[in-house]
């Protein structure tokens, strides 16, 4: 630690800090317009000049210059202030002043400084910039007339996006922030130089002329799409969401978002919300009172409740931990059937089934915050990024800046195999299984596993058959380069695994998150920091439902078992909530077909989605914008949910839904969720001891007391098909889940459902780049639009999974692999 001196008050802080951190941990605010705490110190607007006594005769940039011992600062007197005003002036010197008509006006840091300064006239004239304004992205406006050339949007996208679409073109008066060949913006669409552009040279185009930054009410909440858990601040007006609002701040992110946290919140506006319920009668949907609609729903449950079989329930991962625990506590407690679940049986199994059978918890045994911290990283599946970008993220950073070790396992290959040293090493599509036994075989023969690993003996008889050769001939992975990865990981003093898992890859399943867990248990790589496995659950609340127990716990039904049951007239009452099954489920036609012959089905979703459709009843649910509760997100975080604006219509939170079924059904009646989450804590030993008051903005993370033992799998990969491809589906960048379909800013940059296929299958087929294709297989077809490109193997097929027109469950039938032809 250096102790120093800044405006006469005692500073310690760490060696590595600057004089700007130090001043700003003893709340001494240095103005500044090229700095953001997640960046490299720059030093190029030199509006943080400070005066250090030690070396008087010059004013030197705060931000850029480390803290030394005794060292006594000053950060304001005439000469400061004086050269801070000069600064301004030269920035405004070709800066536009348009403040009436800018966007970042109330949010503009130039613009503040200037009026704290007082710059009221310049003593210097020149002609304004000229440069033509970026209309053309359909998210991101450029006008590089106000830019002042900070640098931070080309940091950004450099430093943590690792995309870098930005760069300093042009010297001098001239210079300005490029794009590749100086053309128009076309990037992956983050929105992180948007959140950190101190002027208006870049604004978000869904947010343009909507509001001014000072009648926005600002609330702080957690994103709802994927599992990341991303804190984040909703700006609100008239009863709408118009915005998210940057804080450097905020969460272990700092308040860095993805495409979707960014830009996707416009579901929660969308004029196609569910606003009053829906009763089917003479063959259509109709709009109803919730008495009525109600009523009808206890009447049926009720009758349901005599045969408990014969009823089932699928609920989202999108829920509040409370009505998660809520739904559990209607359908198991109350009407007493076993058959409830939630993501298809499978897309849950990694952490419900997986871990518990490896770790004896249902949760990871590592956070993400073990990123960083590591020294080698193995990730399954390159879509680890699309899946959870911010997570991508944390990835880039822990390479760039750490020196991370990046091993990559995929079937394809994608963004985190371009980052610096990163090796990708591309399997067979369905083989990861075989693959990762094989790495774990010879971990055992090289003598490098640990002799005290629990079940080391059953491993070893399981995998004694297993050959190298036979592994790099089923996997198409080198026997070199399998051996080479297995003693990498071996040899690394921390290691950590990261399992993506979701409806888009139902090969992400139990047996693969035991195979993964072995590799750890086998080196002892786990219960230390910068170690272990982290399953990366798909939607926001997935570990929250897998803590809660939302899957059948005995002889009950999953949700690939209830979709059957409904179709034999086992399960003659179905309750949907917030799940979206025709879409995301395996097998739409066998989907459609189940959720046709139970006797009464009833949705509560925020929209008339097409499942919804299908429904005799339909609840309007509101969004996590229109309620309160609490998330739990990878890593097992615990974060508080907070209510921004009012539901619209006479929408209800899924809370007061089964509350109120609850109480009618002879079950308890809650009089707030605080009492719910109250139980909670009683009930699930992770949440003992807390309550929703004490999570504060930044939540709490749950405790986990991993008893490793290694578990054998029998691995087999998936048999080619003569004459077709292998289809794997997953998730694109810009959606999560199907709700993503309601965002403007998702839809803008990916609208339509494709399929991706390599360069030399196009040309084989005769396909070029935006064909429209058809995607054929034994469960189906399916037309969607082409995209060829150079990162799948040749033979292989990807498909997100997202889209209800085009869906490619139209062609999927839960397996891993799917073989397909595909042609015009």
């Amino acid at each position: 630690m250096v102790n120093l001196t800044v405006d006469n008050k005692q500073v310690t802080v760490p060696k590595d800090a600057t004089i700007y951190d130090a001043a700003k941990s003893a709340g001494i605010k240095i103005p500044i317009l090229c700095h953001d705490k997640k960046l490299h110190p720059f030093g190029g607007c030199r509006m943080c000049l400070v005066e250090v006594e030690q070396m008087k005769g010059r004013l030197i940039p705060a931000c850029t210059t480390p803290v030394t011992e005794g060292m006594i600062v000053r950060t304001s007197n005439d000469e400061i202030v004086k050269a801070r005003k000069l600064v301004l002036e030269l920035l405004l010197l070709k800066h536009p002043i348009d403040c009436p008509v800018c966007d970042a006006a109330g949010d503009c840091d130039l613009q503040n400084l200037t009026y704290e300064y007082k710059v009221n006239c310049n003593q210097f004239v020149d002609e304004k910039f000229n440069h033509e304004i970026d209309y053309v992205n359909p998210i991101i406006e450029r006008d590089m007339n106000r830019c002042i050339l900070c640098g931070k949007c080309a940091r950004i996208c450099d430093e943590i996006v690792s995309y870098g679409a930005y760069s300093v073109i042009n010297r001098g008066l001239e210079a300005k922030i490029g794009t590749e060949f100086d053309g128009p913006l076309n990037c992956e669409f983050c929105g992180s130089c948007v959140s950190v552009c101190p002027v208006g040279a870049l604004i978000s185009r869904p947010f343009k002329f909507q509001a001014r930054w000072w009648a926005l009410s600002k609330t702080k909440t957690v994103c709802s799409y994927c599992g990341t858990g991303c804190q984040l601040t909703l700006g609100c007006k008239d009863n709408k969401v118009l915005t998210t609002v940057y804080d450097e701040d905020q969460g272990f992110h700092n308040g860095q978002l993805c495409h979707r946290g960014r830009f996707a919140y416009q579901f929660v506006n969308s004029d196609k919300r569910l606003t009053t319920p829906l009763i089917r009668k003479n063959g259509k949907l109709v709009e109803s009172s919730w008495d009525e609609a109600l009523a009808l729903v206890t009447e049926r449950l009720t009758q349901a409740k005599a045969a408990p079989a014969s009823l089932a329930a699928l609920s989202t991962a999108h829920l509040t931990n409370e009505e998660l625990f809520l739904f559990e506590k209607l359908f198991r407690g109350t009407l007493g059937t076993d058959n409830i679940d939630h993501s298809a049986g499978f897309a849950h199994a990694a952490l419900t089934e997986g871990l518990k059978a490896s770790f004896g918890t249902v949760a990871s045994p590592s956070e993400i915050l073990d990123i960083q911290k590591s020294n080698l990283l193995l990730v399954i599946k390159t879509d680890a990024y699309e899946t959870h970008p911010v997570i991508g993220f944390e990835i880039n950073l822990g390479v760039k800046r750490k020196g991370v070790d990046l091993r990559i396992v995929s079937d394809k290959r994608g963004k985190l195999g371009k980052l610096p040293g990163a090796q990708t090493t591309v399997h067979t599509p369905g083989s990861e299984l075989l693959l990762l036994n094989a790495l774990a075989k010879v971990i055992i023969d090289a003598g490098l596993a640990d002799a005290a690993a629990p079940g080391l003996s059953e491993l070893k008889a399981a995998l004694a058959e297993v050959s190298l050769e036979k592994a790099a001939a089923a996997t198409g992975v080198s026997a070199d380069e399998i051996a080479k990865l297995a003693k990498d990981y071996a040899a690394a003093e921390k290691a950590l695994i990261l399992l993506p898992i979701g409806l888009g890859y139902p090969g992400h399943n139990a047996a693969l998150a035991e195979a993964c867990a072995n590799l750890a248990i086998l080196t002892g790589k786990y219960g230390k920091e910068g170690t272990g496995l982290l399953v990366m659950g798909e939607k926001n609340n997935s570990q929250g439902a897998a803590d809660l127990g939302i899957h059948p716990k005995a002889s009950g039904l999953n949700g690939s078992a209830i979709i059957d049951a409904c179709i034999s007239g086992q399960v003659k009452t179905l309750f949907v909530a917030g799940e979206n099954p025709v879409v995301s489920y395996p097998n739409r036609a066998k989907v459609e077909k189940a959720l046709e012959a139970v006797d009464f089905l009833v949705v509560a979703d925020l929209f008339l989605t097409e499942t919804a459709q299908l429904a005799d009843v339909v609840l309007p649910a509101v969004s996590f914008a229109e309620k309160s509760g609490t998330f739990t997100s990878v890593g097992r975080k615990l974060q508080q949910v907070k209510q921004a604006v009012k539901p619209v219509g006479l929408a209800k939170s899924d809370f007061e839904i089964l509350n109120t079924l609850n109480a009618a059904l002879g079950g308890q009646k809650y009089l707030n969720q605080s009492e719910l989450f109250a139980e909670i804590a009683a009930n699930v030993p992770a949440y003992a001891g807390l309550s929703q008051a004490a999570l504060g903005d930044e939540g709490k993370l749950l405790p986990v007391a991993p008893s490793a033992k290694l578990v054998p799998v029998a691995a087999q990969a998936a048999a080619p098909v003569a004459g077709k491809l292998a289809l794997v589906t997953g998730s694109a960048l810009y959606h999560s889940g199907t709700m993503s379909r309601f965002g403007e800013g998702p839809m803008l940059v990916c609208p339509n459902a494709y399929a991706e296929l390599s360069a030399a299958d196009a040309k084989v087929l005769k396909i070029e780049d935006g064909d429209a294709i058809t995607v054929k297989s034994d469960t189906g077809s399916v037309s969607v639009t082409a995209k060829v490109g150079y990162r799948l193997p040749q033979g292989v097929v990807f498909a997100p999974y997202h889209f209800g027109e085009g869906s490619i469950n139209a062609v999927t039938d839960g397996k891993a692999v799917t073989w397909v032809t595909v042609g015009k």
